[in-house]
């Protein structure tokens, strides 16, 4: 498992059946392993491929868990993380300390009964909750650099970015941009990043229709990857509706702009 894996794609709900089996029905969660421990960005549903991985360990790994937000299709998944119930695992959770809400109370007011049957503070797991260093000032973890930056969605979401050895990324995945108005700050934030994986989540036709939604568009993908001189720009957050067809129909638009683009799937490694 070791290196950047992305395990989940989907945005809003997840979906299943053969119309989605090529970028997957899972939602949002990426994990990046080094020698020192273990990465998860968001917790969608695409955490259970995580969790099917560690189970067959002796020893697990230091876990952090990096949360953009709190919208449910990010949470899903934590309620079955395998680690909560190992008393061998030691997870930290960590989010933005500048949120409008108390986002250490929110977990705990998800994971409780009624909604499961344990609550957080029940697990076996050794928890711990901490914030984000200041904006601005990059963190090291488990010997990955990872920065944040606040981007605009409804109650709030930031961005990372990790770099290590191996490469780097940007994670934006509820955004709302026009491709005409991408701030200069957060240009420069995705600067030089080997990849680049972005909201899609509607298409330029549809997006006229949900402003203030907190979502974008391959074209401001695409107008992202060309200003910030990203290596390879990847499409992500695709609505549940979006067969494997209409995904595809979207990667080529954006590749006759940016040939380096391709939409996000379950379980692909980035090199």
């Amino acid at each position: 498992m070791h290196g950047f894996v992305i395990r989940g794609t989907r945005g809003t709900l997840p979906t299943c059946g053969p119309d989605f089996f090529r970028y997957g029905g899972d939602t949002t969660c990426f994990s990046l392993e080094t020698s020192q421990g273990l990465l998860v960005i968001d917790a969608g549903t695409g955490l259970r491929h995580v969790t099917q991985e560690l189970a067959d360990r002796s020893d697990l790994p230091p876990i952090t868990v990096l949360l953009t937000h709190l919208h449910m299709d990010h949470l899903v998944g934590l309620p079955s993380f395998g680690p909560l119930y190992s008393s061998h695992a030691q997870i930290r959770f960590m989010a933005d300390s500048n949120r409008e809400d108390d986002w250490q109370q929110a977990l705990l007011a998800f994971i409780r009964k009624p909604y499961w049957p344990v609550g957080l503070t029940d697990a076996d797991a050794t928890l711990e909750f901490g914030s984000l260093s200041p904006p601005g000032e990059p963190m090291e973890i488990y010997g990955v650099r990872v920065g944040w930056c606040a981007i605009p969605h409804p109650q709030q979401c930031v961005a990372y970015r990790l770099d290590w050895s191996g490469g780097s990324v940007v994670i934006a995945t509820d955004v709302e941009f026009e491709a005409s108005r991408i701030p200069v700050h957060f240009i420069q934030f995705c600067q030089g990043a080997s990849h680049l994986i972005f909201d899609a989540h509607f298409t330029p036709s549809e997006i006229g229709h949900y402003a203030g939604w907190g979502h974008s568009t391959w074209e401001t993908g695409v107008a992202l990857a060309q200003a910030s001189g990203v290596g390879e720009l990847l499409l992500t957050h695709h609505r549940p509706t979006r067969y494997d067809t209409d995904i595809d129909a979207i990667v080529e638009a954006a590749r006759k702009v940016f040939p380096q683009t391709r939409g996000a799937s379950t379980n692909i490694a980035l090199p």
